[in-house]
């Protein structure tokens, strides 16, 4: 492996989230940096956060549209602005509420036949 390729490979893992997760098919942030490097793998692998996919593509000099094709951009507000982890926990309660309130009415439903 060149000298060169180590440091791509380097730049290329620092811009990932380092959770190892595997959801790239790759097992660790780690290999997938170098298969992206040898080009056996898309820039926009991770699955965790979209984002590094465009700094990614700088990296190895592929060249990508600022935005996607009818793609919404992933964890943006519509000002633009990740939302706090707060905030997220709050659309969890109301959606697992939501969700309760819809599984209620169902049983409900099922106990009038």
């Amino acid at each position: 492996m060149a000298v060169g390729n180590k440091d791509k490979i380097r730049e290329i893992y620092e811009v990932l989230p380092k959770l190892n997760c595997g959801f790239c098919g790759f097992g660790t942030c780690g290999k997938f940096a170098r298969a992206v490097a040898e080009g056996r793998a898309s820039p926009f692998g991770c699955r965790q956060n979209l984002w590094p996919g465009y700094r990614i593509s700088e990296i190895v000099g592929m060249k990508v549209p600022a935005y996607s094709y009818g793609f919404p951009v992933p964890f943006l507000s519509p000002l633009g602005v990740r939302p706090s982890l707060q905030a997220l926990r709050e659309q969890v309660r109301t959606l697992s509420q939501n969700v309760e309130n819809i599984l209620g009415r169902i049983e409900k439903l099922k106990a009038r036949r």
